[in-house]
């Protein structure tokens, strides 16, 4: 394999969990062999380790979206361990081998992760807050839309789930920052 060295990585057939052709993108382990040399594989699930050490809920993190799955994104965490990103929770494409950072939503008994893109809680909301005003800033101090917009015009706008959109929305009314009302929201 090419992986941007002088010098390539061989990959055993042994390794190799797919048939790869010249061009494909393959993330791989890199481990030395017993003849002393580097090597890679593509068995990820029997290299990376299952400990959850170190982490915590609501953690920053950078993730390597490794795979899709019939529940979501594989990702591995720090260069470290597994975690998965559920379709229904994330609304953009992801491209495998896509970096990013991402939450650590929940650290399961069974060792497993789920992870999001936003910060949980009303962290998030906190984090969206300020998009709201600064958009109504913009816009003169209105905009069509309230707590009932559609989840996609809320996404397209401020990149977030429609729930942390109206625990934000929530936030700032009570703070008395801005009013809503069938037609919009407007600044106070």
């Amino acid at each position: 394999m090419d992986w941007g060295l002088a010098k390539d990585l061989f990959l055993p057939f042994s390794e190799q969990t797919r048939k790869l052709r010249i061009g494909d993108f393959v993330i791989a382990y890199v481990y030395v062999d017993n003849t002393d040399r580097l090597a890679a594989s593509m068995r990820l699930d029997r290299n990376l380790p299952n400990s959850v050490e170190g982490l915590s809920e609501n953690q920053e993190v950078e993730i390597l979206v490794a795979a899709k799955t019939d529940l979501g994104y594989k990702s591995i965490i720090q260069n470290n361990v597994w975690g998965i990103l559920y379709f229904n929770e994330v609304f953009k494409d992801l491209p495998l081998g896509t970096k990013t950072k991402a939450f650590i939503k929940k650290l399961r008994p069974d060792g497993k992760i789920d992870l999001s893109l936003q910060r949980i809680g009303h962290q998030a909301a906190d984090d969206i807050a300020p998009l709201i005003l600064q958009k109504l800033k913009d816009n003169k101090g209105y905009l069509e839309i309230n707590d009932k917009t559609s989840a996609e015009l809320i996404y397209d706008l401020f990149g977030v789930s429609k729930k942390k959109y109206k625990m934000a929305l929530g936030s700032l009314y009570k703070q008395r920052l801005i009013t809503v009302s069938d037609d919009g929201i407007r600044l106070v």
